[in-house]
């Protein structure tokens, strides 16, 4: 129920009656007749722009049109108890008391769904929070898990039907040194053979208890040989590190529909085939980049590598999808995500993104238009970066080294709803 559009269609049916009546002109095609909310202070309810679209058709001033119009509005609703004409033609209109106390009734029959709307329903893929499976959430991630659940939540008030998505990033160089690191942990248990001392390796204390889980899971029997229980040790951990990372959304009243995991797209090609397609249309070439600005030209090493052509659509350079070593970048496993996105048949694709990944827009905004031949709008939604300070100075939260402060902490703090 909404009280602008049903007065919207209500003054259009008797500005017809008008017409039968010959008092006014109406064209075939009219368009831009509004009812909202008027100008602050202004002693009104809704306003009505009528007199002003109409004024030229009928070849009147609209401040003269809009008398005639105040007195058939007066004459035609009962419940309007004043229509004041105010410069430059606006019709500000005013209800009784009777009309207020039938609204609430109807507000109160409605319950929840008061407020909602049913124009132009999509159906949207918001997704949001997406941090790596290599530990908890910490107080950076909650800002674009509430950003992205109450969005999600204002559309699907609004009756549009929306997908709450998760996109679990378990490939790569990241990955693998979680990994190690809960096996290192393993063997300290088991063993009791020393932790590395490895700035690359994961230390905190949530490694020590998925470890445990593992352990007690007793699914991997041994663990003598890292490679040969690669696979069955990386299920297993990021398992464990996703059920803590849900554990903490919980807590937060944020619930996603779905999930899905980068190594999934890869190992059914799914990356592969988008670039091959995307190959097929031209946008993806071998060639040579030069150093990034900030990074040293003698250091870079300047290679044949798989491009895209993300400067034909904006962007600044022209991005690789190969590391070194022949593996797909991060930006090439996006490239298969948003291609599984649009093969979904969303209307509107809209990822929320920390301030750090600003940069990163233009190429994801322009991949998406280039896999959808421009048919799909990807929307991205930047939520600033939370800042910490200890003791007065600035504290950097870094969960490679452990030292963060958890959503859970945040929550039984201030509870969920600050």
């Amino acid at each position: 129920m909404n009280i602008f559009l049903h007065y919207q269609k209500e003054i259009l049916n008797s500005l017809k009656s008008l017409e039968k009546k010959k008092l006014i002109k109406i064209p075939n095609k009219f368009k831009g007749l509004t009812v909202e909310l008027p100008p602050k202070n202004t002693n009104a309810a809704i306003s009505c722009n009528a007199a002003l679209i109409l004024a030229k058709y009928n070849n009147i001033s609209s401040l003269d049109l809009a008398e005639i119009l105040k007195k058939n509005l007066l004459k035609t609703f009962k419940e309007f108890t004043s229509v004041e004409v105010a410069s430059p033609g606006f019709l500000n209109i005013n209800f009784d008391i009777n009309f207020w106390k039938k609204h609430l009734l109807k507000i109160i029959e409605l319950n929840r769904r008061y407020g909602s709307s049913n124009i132009n329903i999509k159906k949207f893929n918001i997704e949001f929070v997406s941090a790596n499976p290599t530990g908890p959430l910490h107080v950076g991630h909650c800002r674009g898990a509430i950003l992205g659940d109450a969005l999600s939540n204002m559309l699907i008030f609004n009756n549009n039907k929306v997908t709450k998505e998760y996109y679990v990033n378990d490939h790569g160089g990241q990955i693998k040194n979680f990994i190690k690191s809960v096996y290192f942990r393993i063997l300290e248990i088991k063993k009791k053979k020393s932790f590395p001392d490895d700035k690359n390796l994961y230390p905190g204390d949530y490694i020590i208890n998925i470890a445990k889980k593992i352990i007690k899971n007793r699914k991997i029997k041994n663990f003598d040989n890292f490679e040969k229980i690669y696979k069955p040790l990386s299920s297993e951990s990021i398992k464990h590190s996703m059920d803590m990372i849900k554990t903490n959304l919980n807590m937060l009243g944020v619930k996603h529909n779905n999930f899905v995991y980068e190594s999934n797209l890869i190992k059914n090609k799914t990356v592969l085939k988008t670039v091959k397609k995307l190959e097929k249309q031209k946008y993806i070439y071998k060639g040579k980049l030069k150093a990034p600005k900030g990074e040293s030209e003698k250091e870079w090493k300047i290679r044949d590598q798989l491009l895209f052509k993300s400067t034909l659509f904006g962007d600044d350079t022209d991005r690789s999808l190969t590391k070194e070593d022949g593996s797909w970048t991060y930006f090439a496993g996006d490239l298969g995500y948003h291609s599984h996105k649009i093969s979904r048949k969303f209307d509107v694709l809209i990822n929320i993104l920390g301030a750090d990944h600003a940069g990163y827009i233009k190429r994801i905004v322009s991949a998406t238009k280039a896999i959808s031949k421009n048919k799909i709008d990807l929307l991205c939604k930047v939520s600033q970066l939370v800042k910490l300070y200890k003791n007065g100075l600035p504290f950097k939260m870094s969960k490679r080294k452990g030292d963060y402060i958890t959503a859970e902490d945040l929550v039984k703090e201030v509870g969920r709803d600050s």
